[in-house]
């Protein structure tokens, strides 16, 4: 019998277009009133999915969020921080030093707010996407003391793929993922959706073979390989459903939660 339900957010649990299917809301509705814990794991900061997940649920402190691809690990109503893991100040200070070098846009994050050297037409369509605010700040390494949570590369993937092999040089103790073709994820070393999922069924005292794991994307793999039963939904690309032990007949936007919970959770 499976208790928890982790689940991505974008291409996952949202349509491409970033709208919530109604069918996916009333799936993941039905799960929490029959008692199944659900937890929200993204790439994206914790005030951007605690958005989504109170359009859902009624949230509280029993509930959790994973955000930044498992940097962060929160409590859904207050935000407490369960556990946090960030990209080191130097690591921080080598990237932001090669992107303006080479003329790439970057992300950092502090609080509730993304932060850039440079505003481009990439940054407001990245802010309404997610609900997030932005600031422009003179250097993000003098902007993040404590260094950041993740960092954030958006661009072409062909080129962003050719730059992470040149930055797995010099950037220090973190990895590289990538959350859809043109997000270059950076993240502490360590860090991922799945190392938080497992955490997280450790403070829960959740066997991980009692959770079901659902994503579409790199990103996700790591997560559908840590729960007992990893899920790729019918839209996700090939890493996912590689590292996932089913994929789903059903797309995001055709309502795939609601074949998630026809199929694991026998509601």
């Amino acid at each position: 019998m499976y208790r928890l339900l982790a689940t991505d957010i974008d291409d996952t649990l949202l349509a491409p277009d970033g709208s919530l299917p109604e069918a996916n809301r009333a799936a993941l509705r039905s799960l929490h009133q029959a008692g199944v814990g659900i937890v929200f794991c993204a790439g994206r900061a914790d005030v951007s999915i605690r958005n989504i997940a109170s359009s859902i649920l009624a949230l509280a402190d029993d509930e959790y969020l994973v955000s930044f691809n498992g940097a962060r690990i929160v409590t859904a109503a207050t935000r407490r921080i369960v556990a946090r893991d960030y990209v080191p100040p130097e690591s921080v200070e080598r990237i932001a030093g090669y992107v303006r070098e080479h003329g790439l846009y970057l992300q950092g994050y502090v609080d509730d707010d993304f932060l850039v050297e440079r505003e481009t037409e990439r940054t407001r369509p990245y802010a309404a996407a997610t609900g997030t605010s932005y600031r422009v700040v003179p250097n993000l390494t003098d902007a993040l003391p404590e260094g950041s949570p993740k960092l954030l590369i958006i661009g072409d993937h062909d080129e962003l793929a050719g730059h992470r092999e040149r930055m797995i040089e010099i950037a220090g103790s973190v990895e590289f993922m990538f959350s859809k073709p043109h997000y270059l994820e950076i993240v502490a070393s360590g860090v991922n959706k799945g190392s938080a999922l497992a955490r997280l069924a450790t403070e829960l005292r959740i066997p991980l073979a009692e959770i079901v794991a659902v994503g579409d994307a790199p990103n996700d793999a790591d997560m559908l390989r840590t729960a007992g039963m990893g899920v790729a939904v019918a839209n996700a690309r090939g890493e996912a459903k590689a590292a996932a032990r089913v994929v789903l007949e059903t797309e995001a936007k055709d309502g795939a939660m609601q074949e998630v919970v026809r199929r694991f959770f026998d509601l």
